[in-house]
């Protein structure tokens, strides 16, 4: 249920009472008997009756319900456990860092985060790599705790343990019932999408990334992670259309599996890891690449990898966000800025409307305590993102600390 400002209700209240309160302390001291107190106090009861049966009127007058058909699903950005992250679960307990979000996560129907580090029992890392991330089985409670349904793997960190540590990843992921996509033993699993059918919408959910560090880290006959090449992806789009359109294989499918339906009727949302850190502009060659993707049946896409936002750019009815930025993040460097959550708010694999969320990130010189920021200074930062998203030729409105963008 979406209310008008809280503030705007409760003076309307305060109105309300103090008006029905001078009409009775009219009325009752007008009417002088024996069995005065008496009729106060019935008096009383009628108005206490009568303002809470107008109050009932007033919020269903200044309230929308939502359409029960709406899927809202959460998207973040980057997740590691290390550095700032690490010291905070220390200092204050597992869950500190994610506690603000909590409230935030349940508005949702699904929440899907970007994984970026191996979860792994044992240090076995790659040690050609500059940064290896490791988080610890007991860092998927904040997971949990969450209620995080999907992980993209897809990025440059899922292989800094080897194909070791992507396997134990998997199983830790799996024994919380969180689901992945976007890598796997071989570059068929890697591809895999994620599906979910319910409310007559019909979601399939990938990942892919083109920074992973080494060839030998993207999937192929042997474990890694999916490679974003756009050539590719869309071949297996194409193949994938053509099966869900055949007719023949339509009878030898479970009745609610998504790959009964037409492609037409599947909203496709790509992961992608991808972009220069620390820039907040997309480069031309990611520009092309969604252009590429959005022709060929992707709806949204949702990228990371820069460790701050990007602008948000609408290509006919499909929406690319560069980059969200990070989320748990253990980062504490000079460049960090604020980050952002999206919540998709789709009809019957239709996409009604965006909302931009701006999440806490500047952690320079504070505990990683990760929160959405408050009115004005989430009003600040939508401000940047609506100018950086108005050079892509997209509209951002801005409203009681939350970004909108309409596609209806």
């Amino acid at each position: 249920m979406r209310f008008v400002p809280k503030d705007f209700r409760k003076s309307m209240r305060i109105l309300l009472h103090f008006q029905i309160l001078i009409a009775l302390s009219c009325a009752t001291s007008s009417e002088k008997t024996s069995s005065g107190e008496e009729r106060s106090n019935s008096a009383s009861s009628v108005v206490s009756e009568f303002v809470e049966q107008l109050e009932s009127k007033i919020e269903k007058l200044l309230t929308k319900e939502e359409d029960p058909e709406i899927v809202k699903v959460l998207l973040g950005g980057d997740v590691m456990f290390n550095w700032g992250i690490r010291d905070t679960i220390k200092a204050k307990g597992e869950l500190a860092p994610v506690k603000g979000l909590k409230e935030l996560f349940t508005t949702a129907d699904l929440r899907v985060l970007n994984l970026e580090t191996p979860v792994v029992s044992e240090k076995n890392w790659d040690i050609g790599k500059a940064y290896v991330f490791q988080a610890k089985e007991a860092d998927l409670e904040s997971m949990s705790f969450l209620g995080v349904d999907l992980v993209s793997l897809g990025n440059n960190h899922a292989m800094d343990h080897g194909p070791e540590g992507l396997e134990e990843t998997l199983k830790f992921l799996s024994d919380r019932k969180i689901s992945t996509i976007g890598a796997g033993k071989n570059l068929e699993s890697a591809f895999r999408p994620w599906t979910w059918d319910e409310k007559e919408t019909y979601l399939r959910i990938y990942s892919a990334t083109n920074v992973a560090e080494g060839r030998t880290h993207y999937a192929s006959m042997s474990p890694g992670v999916m490679p974003l090449d756009a050539d590719l992806l869309v071949k297996k789009f194409q193949a994938e259309n053509y099966i869900m359109n055949s007719a023949k294989n339509v009878p030898k499918l479970p009745k609610k599996n998504p790959k009964t339906l037409p492609s037409q009727n599947q909203f496709r949302i790509l992961s992608l890891h991808w972009g220069v850190e620390y820039s907040p502009f997309p480069t031309l060659d990611q520009r092309k690449i969604a252009k590429t993707l959005a022709d060929n049946g992707v709806s949204v896409i949702i990228g990371h990898h820069p460790h701050i936002p990007q602008g948000i750019e609408k290509i006919g009815k499909t929406l690319v966000f560069y980059s969200l930025g990070n989320l748990i993040f253990g980062s504490r460097n000079a460049y960090l800025n604020h980050n952002l959550i999206v919540i998709l708010h789709i009809k019957k694999s239709k996409l009604i409307k965006a909302e931009l969320v701006p999440i806490f990130g500047k952690f320079q010189n504070e505990d990683h305590l990760v929160r959405p920021l408050e009115k004005k200074e989430a009003e600040n930062f939508l401000q940047e993102i609506s100018v950086l998203s108005q050079d892509l030729g997209t509209k951002i409105r801005i409203e009681d600390g939350r970004g909108w963008i309409e596609l209806e």
